[in-house]
């Protein structure tokens, strides 16, 4: 027996109770504001958190939802049918049932729309029921203990059921559903930033989707997505938050993506599960970790960088592709890590491991034939301490670690099969006693990046 020693691998199983203590409750009382905790820097059409976001009027319009019709108490508000089209800057609170309408904001390009949503239920067979139309921003706040509902006919016209042409923050510790039948969940043509709150998304197209930045500040996300769970054109940033993407094509997409302490992110995708890349300069995309925990089920490449990848802390776990057309990792340019834990498991034709400019060390292992899922796949040093315990879910012949306990010199055995005691999250055990299975191979750590043979 085996003891596991590695106190490394606690992080993936600790981190779900604290990332849930850590996300930020941000609730606007009427006249006062609220901490925001953001240094986000405003580029053209891209949204930052500003001083005046979370400053409430004490003068609230009413939108009362009647099912069938709509009823206004106060200014800035005009009603045709069952649309509620608001006019002006102010601050507005949605609540009600809407079963075939629209609540539309058309004001002039300088005013900012704060839209309270406490208890909203609206339905629109052909359009987006909630349509930022023009405004240079809107802020919409969930009401907490309030569950509100977004849902969009399969022929609407416009690209998300949340659609806004402005700049688009949401807040709140409230709850919201969005069902895109049409195309997107919750779309922006400028910025996004969502943070707190509980969101069900589920989308033809994108779940969540922004044409400039789109920033996550924390909440629990369960996006399905017919195509990109989560994208951002420019740039992705993670702060905080619980994220499980069900489905997609491509899990998390942009030109630059930012995973911060603090983050959660599990995700199954048929294409790539985090894609770094867009349509200029390739050389310039970006992935980062930081910190916090990923976890990725991909059919396509797992990590796949049109450029750069740069780990310094985090736990990553990646069940990558079982066909050689892909790998788990895949990058351009060059990937360096430099703390935190990476566990990568697929096919051989394009696996790749982390660049020998690295200071962290990694190994990457090929076997000589695929093995079956679910087997145990456990490296430790001489004396029984643990590398890793991991339990692939799909077929695998390359496996590639990075671990700050993998030291130069130190000759490693890897074991295939066997049994574990331990906690298993997504397949990486904590805890618990080994039983030895085959010896595959034996490697010592020559350089920054090894590289195996096992049988």
């Amino acid at each position: 027996m085996i003891k596991v020693k590695n106190s490394l691998l606690a992080l993936a199983f600790t981190f779900f109770t604290l990332v849930s203590c850590s996300d930020k409750e941000t609730d606007p009382t009427p006249g006062t504001t609220t901490d925001t905790d953001s240094d986000t820097e405003l580029t053209a059409q891209t949204n930052t958190e500003e001083a005046d976001d979370y400053i409430f009027d004490t003068d609230i319009t009413y939108i009362t939802l009647n099912s069938t019709s709509v009823a206004v108490t106060g200014e800035g508000v005009t009603v045709e049918n069952t649309t509620a089209t608001i006019t002006a800057a102010g601050t507005y609170s949605v609540s009600g049932t809407l079963t075939d309408g629209q609540v539309v904001v058309n004001t002039d390009t300088s005013s900012k729309v704060k839209i309270i949503l406490n208890g909203a239920y609206i339905t629109s067979t052909s359009t987006a029921p909630l349509y930022v139309k023009s405004a240079a921003k809107a802020i919409i706040y969930l009401t907490p203990s309030t569950q509100n509902t977004l849902t969009d006919g399969s022929t609407s016209e416009l690209d998300g059921t949340l659609y806004s042409v402005a700049r688009l923050s949401i807040f709140g510790t409230g709850s919201l559903t969005v069902t895109g039948n049409a195309d997107g969940g919750i779309v922006s043509e400028g910025g996004m930033i969502i943070k707190d709150g509980t969101y069900a998304v589920t989308a033809a197209e994108s779940t969540l989707k922004s044409d400039k930045n789109l920033i996550i500040d924390g909440g629990t996300f369960t996006l399905t997505a017919g195509n990109d769970g989560i994208h951002g054109e420019e740039s992705l940033t993670f702060n905080g938050g619980n994220i499980v993407i069900t489905q997609s094509e491509e899990g998390i997409e942009s030109a630059e993506i930012t995973i911060n302490e603090g983050t959660s992110i599990q995700l199954t995708s048929t294409d790539d599960g985090v894609n770094a890349s867009s349509g200029d300069d390739t050389s310039e995309n970006h992935f980062y970790m930081h910190g916090g925990y990923l976890y990725v089920n991909a059919s396509g490449d797992g990590i796949d960088s049109n450029g750069y990848i740069e780990i310094t802390g985090g736990v990553i776990v990646v069940n990558g592709p079982t066909q050689n057309s892909n790998g788990a990792i895949d990058y351009d340019r060059t990937f360096t890590i430099s703390g935190g834990l990476l566990v990568a498991a697929g096919s051989t034709g394009m696996a790749q491991a982390p660049s020998q400019s690295s200071t962290q060390n990694s190994v990457k292992i090929n076997f000589s034939s695929s093995k079956q899922a679910n087997q145990l796949i456990h490296i430790q040093d001489a004396t029984g301490n643990e590398i890793i315990t991991f339990s692939p879910a799909k077929t695998f012949q390359s496996v590639v670690v990075s671990s700050p306990s993998l030291i130069q010199g130190t000759t490693y055995s890897v074991y295939l099969g066997g049994s574990s005691t331990g906690t298993a999250t997504n397949g990486l055990y904590e805890g618990g006693d080994y039983t030895a299975g085959t010896l595959s191979t034996s490697f010592t750590v020559s350089s920054t990046a090894t590289t195996a043979t096992g049988s």
